[in-house]
């Protein structure tokens, strides 16, 4: 009997992206289908002003393989998933998550259901966004993007800044063909939001308030199963638009910054035990690796690397949220 999930995706404003995010959606599903088999792809639209509802209702009927429900609620992503998590009522079958401004590899889904399969105690299994590469013929954009995006494009560029071999044992036993043993055992221990699978949906956990579910998700998973649960799948991949400004980029990650700010200071993440793990979600670039690449990719990191450093000074200097770091009317494609 083939093993049943369920995609959730919430969306929020994507009319733009819903054209190129159902067709590979669609094609990422039908690769599974050999071992898989999809329940039901949950749309929940969160506040939408464009024409996102028009256009999942129009896709629902080009595409019935992927079963689609179009569901309705207040503005903020975890409101959307919560709302969708309500709905699925089976506790047994596994969830994949995928925002709607992507496009997800053909094979994602199958190799990320595969792992949960194969080994028992992974909990979550993240993909691994990348950015699409520019094809425009600006060269500032060429520039900006080569330069704010290039973590993503070479996974193994960044580490862990402690020592987190203890949740990568999975490493050693069954390695992964897109990343190297050693660079897995000392990889992020966090996965990325864009793209994961839970076991089922009784991980789900987080508070509709909140922003980021994967930094919830994975500390929380973490203080439950413990280290060794969650794995990333770094031939998993979704690919996102590639970064167009700097204010942009400064906007994604002060959202981060603010809520992984506040989110440390909850009070069920401050026993010893979590703070330890908090404490290992730090990383850094891994300038051995970086130094073998060629001279034009190392400048790519150094720029990052400054741009980085000053972010993270002012975000410092003024760690307040606030609502307009997530107000935008429309979604560029």
């Amino acid at each position: 009997m083939k093993q049943k999930y369920y995609i959730t995706t919430p969306a929020y404003n994507e009319a733009k992206n819903l054209k190129r995010f159902f067709s590979s959606l669609v094609q990422s599903v039908e690769k599974a289908d050999k071992n898989f088999q999809l329940v039901a792809t949950y749309i929940c639209a969160n506040g939408c002003v464009d024409n996102t509802v028009d256009l999942v209702k129009k896709y629902k009927k080009k595409y019935p393989r992927l079963k689609i429900i179009l569901l309705h609620s207040g503005k903020g992503m975890n409101r959307a998933l919560c709302k969708i998590m309500e709905a699925i009522q089976d506790e047994k079958s596994h969830i994949v998550k995928v925002d709607a401004d992507v496009q997800i590899a053909e094979n994602a889904i199958s190799i990320l259901l595969s792992e949960l399969v194969k080994n028992k105690e992974l909990q979550i299994v993240g993909g691994h966004p990348r950015a699409l590469d520019y094809d425009g013929n600006s060269f500032k954009l060429r520039l900006i993007t080569n330069i704010l995006d290039i973590r993503s494009r070479y996974p193994m560029s960044q580490i862990a800044a402690d020592e987190v071999s203890q949740f990568h044992k999975i490493a050693l036993r069954d390695p992964q063909p897109a990343v190297t043993q050693k660079f897995e055992l000392k990889s992020r221990i966090y996965f990325h939001g864009r793209l994961f699978a839970l076991r089922n949906k009784t991980l789900w956990n987080v508070p509709e308030d909140r922003i980021g579910d994967d930094t919830y998700l994975t500390l929380d998973t973490y203080k439950k199963h413990g280290l060794g649960c969650i794995r990333i799948r770094y031939d998993a991949n979704c690919f996102y638009h590639p970064s167009s400004s700097l204010i942009g980029h400064w906007k994604v990650y002060k959202r981060i910054f603010c809520d992984t700010y506040t989110l440390f200071q909850l009070p069920e993440f401050q026993n010893k035990k979590v703070k330890d793990i908090i404490k290992r979600e730090k990383v850094k670039l891994d300038w051995k690796y970086i130094r073998t690449l060629s001279f034009e990719l190392q400048l790519y990191f150094i720029c990052y690397n400054i741009i980085k450093h000053t972010f993270n000074l002012l975000f410092r200097l003024s760690p307040k949220y606030t609502d307009s770091l997530w107000t935008y009317k429309v979604k560029n494609a």
